[in-house]
């Protein structure tokens, strides 16, 4: 990693800070977890209530899986209902702390980053996606032909190679 994204992953390790481990935690960047982060669709008219609808617990209203961040850059758009473009969206609804502030969870509270620093965690982010192999298939030998004979008693099998 370069020097700009470790400054991003100690912001996202930090609690007073980032606090983004509180619910993705490594190595597989989630905690597998249920959220309300404070989307803005949860003051509509009829919000989706997220896990509350299978599970009726109030902590559970808004709720969504905190997914995991590897591979993010090819998961655009974000949030369960894809209300961010970018990461950069992602990190500024964080900083406002949630747009609809009824039922968060605990952990979800405004950041204090300056745009650099907003720029830093974007880039952290952004290295937590691998980036692309190649993959090549075997070549398999060929199969071979098999023919089967059987008489009264006698039975006998001849692999015969298939021709190129």
């Amino acid at each position: 990693m370069n020097t700009q994204q470790i400054r991003g992953f100690k912001i996202f390790m930090d609690a007073d800070k980032g606090n983004c481990m509180a619910c993705h935690a490594p190595p597989n960047f989630t905690d597998n977890g249920f959220h309300n982060i404070g989307l803005a669709q949860f003051a509509g008219d009829s919000p989706d209530m997220g896990r509350f609808a299978h599970i009726p617990v109030r902590v559970l209203k808004g709720a969504f899986k905190t997914p995991s961040l590897r591979n993010v850059t090819l998961t655009a758009p974000y949030f369960h209902d894809g209300s961010a473009k970018t990461l950069e969206d992602v990190v500024a609804h964080y900083v406002r702390g949630g747009d609809v502030k009824t039922n968060l969870s605990p952990t979800m509270k405004p950041l204090s980053l300056t745009p650099a620093e907003q720029q830093d965690l974007v880039a952290f982010l952004r290295a937590l996606t691998s980036p692309p192999s190649s993959f090549m298939l075997p070549v398999l030998p060929p199969e071979p032909m098999i023919s089967v004979r059987s008489s009264p008693g006698v039975e006998s099998v001849t692999e015969t190679p298939k021709s190129p």
